[in-house]
Formats: C-alpha cells, sequence, structure tokens
C-alpha cells in the first residue's frame, strides 16, 4: 500500500486551482482537469464530478467538484462543506484485506465503485475523523 494523494471537496474548481497557483506559485499547466462518472457504485450514491489532480510542492492533491446534487460527493459538500475530504492508498495486492482491518476497528464503508479492473473504496475511520479512500490501481499520477 502507498500513499496517492489527498483529496479536496470544491464547489468551484478553477477557483480552487487558482488558489492552490496563488500559494504554490504553481500554473494551471500543472493541473490535469477532467470529468469522472460513478454511474452504479455498489455502495453510496453515484453522480458526475469534475476533478482535477496536480504535484503541488511534492503532495498529489485531487480536487473533487460535483456536478449534480445528489451524488454520495454532493451530499458530503452540503454537509461538510469544501476542504479536506480524503486520503487516497493505492492497494495493488491486498486492498481487501486493508477494507478488513478497518472495518474491524470500526469503520464504516462510505461509497464504494468498481468498474472493469478498477475498485475503490471510501471507508470512514473507525474515529471518524477522516475518510480513507482506497483503491487497487493508480489510474493517475501527475509529474
Amino acid at each position: 500500500m502507498y500513499f496517492w494523494h489527498t483529496g479536496i471537496l470544491t464547489r468551484d474548481i478553477d477557483s480552487t486551482i487558482n488558489d492552490f497557483c496563488r500559494l504554490s506559485g504553481g500554473a494551471r499547466d500543472d493541473w490535469t482537469v477532467m470529468e469522472l462518472d460513478f454511474r452504479e457504485p455498489i455502495v453510496g450514491a453515484g453522480g458526475k464530478l469534475k476533478a482535477a489532480f496536480a504535484r503541488v510542492g511534492g503532495v498529489v492533491y485531487e480536487l473533487l467538484q460535483p456536478l449534480d446534487t445528489v451524488s454520495f460527493h454532493a451530499v458530503q459538500l452540503d454537509n461538510k462543506g469544501p476542504g479536506l475530504h480524503h486520503i487516497a492508498y493505492v492497494c495493488p495486492d491486498g486492498m481487501d484485506a486493508a477494507i478488513e482491518g478497518l472495518l474491524r476497528a470500526g469503520g464504516e464503508i462510505m461509497w464504494e465503485f468498481r468498474q472493469g479492473d478498477e475498485h475503490a473504496c471510501y471507508v470512514k475511520a473507525p474515529d471518524g475523523s477522516l475518510i480513507y479512500e482506497l483503491i487497487n490501481v493508480c489510474p493517475f499520477m501527475p509529474e
């Protein structure tokens, strides 16, 4: 298992990218922006997201802007507001064991998605303070 990114929810991805650029001295060209469509998750509500990835100060950030009002991410944004959403780890081997370990400790699956060979799962930490994203493949890693 290895660290992949810090996930941040935002209402306006372009404004958040601009903030990162002002603070870090980075450029908009450092960010890769795409739309993601999670139609049928196993757990939680699916929906569309605008996502942006960049490596800033050696850390990979994922910005997420819900493009609907009913998805898991949209409800999280409405309930908690913008800011830190999750910490992501890639688990090429042993993802099921990592999920089971968090569940045995009192964690809770909040959202889970499978498409083709990709499996992603959000597990709320046992103390409720954080959401861990566990994913079996690293679909994108910025320079």
